[in-house]
């Protein structure tokens, strides 16, 4: 969804440009200056929206480390109970069988 976004974005700016400098009378300089203007204001922009990005991805990082770290610690808690519960069934069953 946000690459979409940034490709409208860029896509606006360009489609803003481009019809700035087709409708707007000016000399050749100033027509530079405007398309120079122009760049540097989608170049801040998309770094701006980069910066975003790289944050949430690094966010979302942390979020599955911990959750995968919760998930370890969970699988850890079930296989010791289920390994409890089957050295007390070895126990019993080894009580029984060998006086019966």
């Amino acid at each position: 969804m946000e690459g979409k976004s940034i490709l409208a974005l860029l896509a606006g700016a360009a489609a803003g440009l481009t019809l700035g400098i087709l409708f707007a009378p000016a000399s050749g300089e100033e027509t530079r200056e405007k398309i120079a203007e122009g760049a540097a204001d989608a170049a801040h922009d998309l770094h701006v929206r980069a910066r975003y990005v790289r944050r949430r991805i690094n966010e979302l990082k942390r979020t599955l480390a911990d959750y995968g770290d919760d998930l370890k610690e969970d699988a850890k808690e079930r296989i010791t109970r289920e390994i409890e519960k089957l050295e007390e069934s070895i126990e019993e069953n080894s009580a029984y069988s060998i006086d019966d």
